[in-house]
Order: C-alpha cells, then structure tokens, then sequence
C-alpha cells in the first residue's frame, strides 16, 4: 500500500510532501485572499457607479422638470 493511501495519512508522508503540501496551501490561501480583496474592490466599484448614476439622475430630472416649468409658463 502507498504510504500516502495509508489510514496514518499525513504522518507516513515524506518530509517532501509535506513541504510541497504546505506550500501549495500557502499558495491556495494566498490567492483566496487575493480573490476576496478584488471582489471587495469590484463591490466598492459598483456602489460608487450606482452612486453616480443617483446623482446624474437627479440633475437630469431637475434639469427636465426646470425645462417643462419654463414650457408651461411661456
């Protein structure tokens, strides 16, 4: 039986597996952090962009209810 297949686990392992095994977990956690921190960003990015949008609505419609206040008085 293959000692890595055995019910012992990580404790028949090879020092060299393990290492490889280790970095390979560093490597994973380090680009889920990574992947967190850009959907954190991309979150940030869209709030700022529907915050904006708010904003150019708004000063359409006052831009649009000032042009028919001027229609209707004309």
């Amino acid at each position: 039986m293959c000692p890595s297949l055995s019910r012992m686990g990580a404790a028949w392992r090879p020092a060299s597996a393990r290492r490889r095994s280790r970095a390979a977990t560093g490597r994973l956690e380090a680009a889920l952090r990574g992947f967190e921190r850009s959907i954190v960003a991309l979150r940030t990015a869209a709030l700022d962009h529907v915050d904006s949008q708010d904003l150019a609505s708004l000063t359409l419609r006052a831009l649009l209810d000032r042009r028919s206040g001027r229609e209707r008085t004309a």
